[in-house]
């Protein structure tokens, strides 16, 4: 296997970078760690857990209540002079028969907000187990990993876009595969998606253009545990690096670590100083009383890398059920220093918990 210059800064195997979530990354103080990456078009370097062009089909569940299989897109666009963060997901809860889905728009330069989220019958959620071909009220998305295309309606508006991947995917923790507070998840994306296409709001259609984060995920969820948070944050940087961060706590344990994909292919796993130590504003939800951190100073030292990190658009961005369950996804904005260099750009986060301190 021929090496990429980072990798000389240590070779992991698979089976330690799987560890990811347990023992490879405890804490604030574990290094980086370095490696070629999972080639999944010729089949070199590190295995993947999976291939993204049979990844992106629906996956068979194991017996757990919380198992989970999602697919979710989050865009970066321009249309009109405004900038828009739009945010689609779907996921299925088989086991108790439970289907979703929600999609969300943020005018990042007017403030408006728009969240459609709906439960699915299970006879009218389709899902096709052999490749991406997902059809349900409210949603068509179909196509592979080299090109697919999207169309979303709701009561205010709709999506017709077309997604094509413009760089490898990235396999979190390098092979796919970690451990979220002790239960197996399965997680990659395609972290730059050249993104075109329509936008209707209010029966006004305009043409978009930018880019677009692909996140695939599936396995057990420790939802059941009431001391469990996580947040997770997917970072787009000027060189062309993308970055995926992940920050999951309970009673017992923290966890914060970040996954980095060079254009090359070759990967950084380090440790992120815990995500609570650096938050310096927060919104209470009304509805559920949850907090949730709204701005951040996310540290990664052996990367050299400090990022202030701040949601754009109306602070209330959560979605929440009868139950007072909630989660809070926005799209931000992040400037600071990455690898020593001086950073500007947007990104996308994800809360689920209680993050006061």
């Amino acid at each position: 296997m021929k090496m990429s210059k980072r990798a000389k800064l240590g070779i992991i195997s698979a089976a330690t970078a799987a560890m990811v979530g347990m023992a490879a990354l405890p804490a604030a103080q574990a290094a980086p760690q370095s490696r070629k990456a999972a080639n999944i078009t010729t089949g070199k370097g590190i295995p993947a857990a999976f291939d993204p062009s049979t990844g992106l089909a629906a996956q068979p569940p194991t017996s757990g209540k919380t198992w989970t299989d999602s697919i979710y897109v989050n865009s970066e666009v321009k249309a009109g002079g405004h900038d828009f963060g739009i945010h689609v997901i779907t996921l299925r809860q088989p086991n108790v028969d439970q289907y979703s889905l929600s999609v969300v728009v943020t005018d990042e330069t007017s403030g408006w907000y728009k969240r459609y989220g709906v439960p699915i019958a299970k006879n009218d959620y389709h899902w096709s187990t052999t490749g991406l071909d997902i059809k349900m009220p409210g949603l068509t998305w179909k196509g592979n990993a080299q090109r697919m295309s999207l169309q979303a309606t709701t009561p205010w508006g709709g999506l017709d876009i077309k997604l094509v991947p413009k760089g490898p995917a990235l396999n979190y923790a390098g092979t796919g595969t970690w451990s979220m507070l002790g239960d197996t998840q399965y997680e990659f994306a395609l972290p730059s998606m050249r993104t075109s296409g329509t936008l209707t709001l209010n029966g006004k259609t305009q043409e978009i253009s930018g880019e677009s984060w692909l996140d695939r995920q599936w396995g057990e969820t420790p939802v059941d545990d009431p001391t469990m948070r996580w947040t997770w944050m997917s970072v787009r940087l000027p060189n062309n690096d993308t970055l995926a961060l992940w920050d999951t706590v309970n009673s017992k344990s923290e966890n914060s670590w970040a996954t980095v994909l060079h254009p090359d292919g070759s990967y950084d796993l380090a440790a992120v100083k815990p995500l609570a130590d650096g938050v310096d504003k927060t919104w209470t939800s009304t509805k559920t009383g949850k907090t949730y951190a709204t701005g951040w100073h996310v540290e990664i030292p052996s990367l050299k890398t400090r990022l202030t990190v701040r949601v754009n658009g109306p602070e209330d961005q959560e979605a929440a059920d009868k139950a007072g369950n909630g989660v809070y996804e926005a799209p931000a904005v992040y400037t600071g220093v990455y690898e020593g260099k001086k950073v500007t750009g947007t990104n996308y986060t994800e809360q689920v918990g209680d993050w006061r301190r």
